[in-house]
């Protein structure tokens, strides 16, 4: 383990500062938005759903320091797709569906929220390659709905420490992306199905100096000073990392130095929703019953099928398809 040698940066984006990088030919590799959230009280209720999702859900990545939980569409297990809401709730929590349901919609609320402000304030080049990302691979956006009932295109969020404001008709976030809590990961690169992502830090707390835990582009030599409604906009497939914050570890328990969510995706999901689509459409020429959206629905659509003899048509024609 070493410490940063800051005298071998590139770049150094202060807690309060933000950035716009470039490489030689004027085309962007990097965003940082400092108070990217003006509301107080608003990014207060950003900030404990993200925190209420992590103290309740399994964290994906128990190798590293802190705890990163998956939100909105997933493509299950890799030796068994199975194409649904993120059910990712630890066993010992025990939610009715209508909690589950709620929890859900906070969730994909809050996503709502950041998507539609990336689109008011983010970089163009980013928000048309997540728009591309949806509309040239035929997902679903962020819509628990879909998956649960009630109205679609509909997300709610707490205006003023319970006052609800809800927006209808209103375009939702892409499909997944995940909630952190003093998340650290050595540097590495993602291959994801976008070149774009974006983070928001909802909570820091810069009380006791530089408690580490800062991002680095290690592609470009920048480190990222974290700081509350902060906003990263950065590509996955350049090196990058979250360094150690200096605190006892902890998976989800001790002090809290920070807690964020970022716009990410699995590059199972296409082809999980691709499959799905096949599925779909099959059964409609077959004449099958329509789909239904229940617990658990989507992967039990197409992977969970109790095969009637129509149904091993669809299963035949999925193999020659797929």
């Amino acid at each position: 383990m070493f410490m940063v040698d800051t005298a071998k940066l590139d770049y150094d984006v202060g807690p309060d500062e933000s950035a716009i990088f470039e490489d030689e030919n004027g085309k962007l590799v990097a965003m940082v938005i400092s108070d990217f959230c003006k509301c107080k009280k608003v990014l207060h209720w950003v900030n404990e759903i993200v925190l209420l999702n992590v103290a309740l859900e399994k964290n994906v990545r128990k190798e590293d320091a802190g705890s990163i939980v998956i939100c909105g569409w997933s493509a299950g297990l890799r030796s068994r797709t199975h194409l649904d809401l993120a059910r990712n709730l630890e066993s010992k929590h025990k939610l009715s569906p209508s909690q589950k349901g709620e929890l859900q919609y906070k969730s994909a609320s809050v996503f709502a929220l950041f998507w539609n402000l990336v689109k008011s304030l983010g970089p163009s080049v980013v928000v048309a390659d997540l728009e591309d990302l949806v509309k040239g691979n035929n997902l679903y956006r962020m819509d628990t709905a879909i998956a649960n009932g009630g109205k679609q295109q509909t997300y709610t969020i707490d205006v003023d420490g319970g006052v609800p404001v809800t927006f209808h008709n209103a375009e939702l976030a892409p499909p997944s992306g995940v909630f952190a809590r003093n998340y650290a990961r050595a540097v590495h690169f993602e291959r994801q199905p976008h070149d774009w992502s974006a983070s928001w830090t909802t909570f820091r707390d810069n009380s006791k100096g530089d408690m580490g835990g800062h991002f680095y582009l290690a592609s470009y030599g920048i480190r990222i000073q974290g700081a509350s409604s902060k906003v990263v906009f950065w590509k996955p497939g350049d090196w990058h990392g979250t360094s150690l914050p200096n605190l006892s570890p902890a998976e989800k328990g001790g002090p809290l130095l920070q807690s964020g969510m970022a716009i990410v995706t699995s590059p199972r999901l296409p082809k999980a929703f691709d499959d799905f689509h096949k599925v779909v459409k099959i059964r409609s020429q077959l004449d099958l019953p329509n789909v239904q959206y229940s617990e658990g629905p989507v992967g039990q659509i197409y992977y969970n099928i109790e095969f009637g003899v129509a149904d091993l048509t669809v299963w035949f024609l999925m193999v020659l398809l797929c």
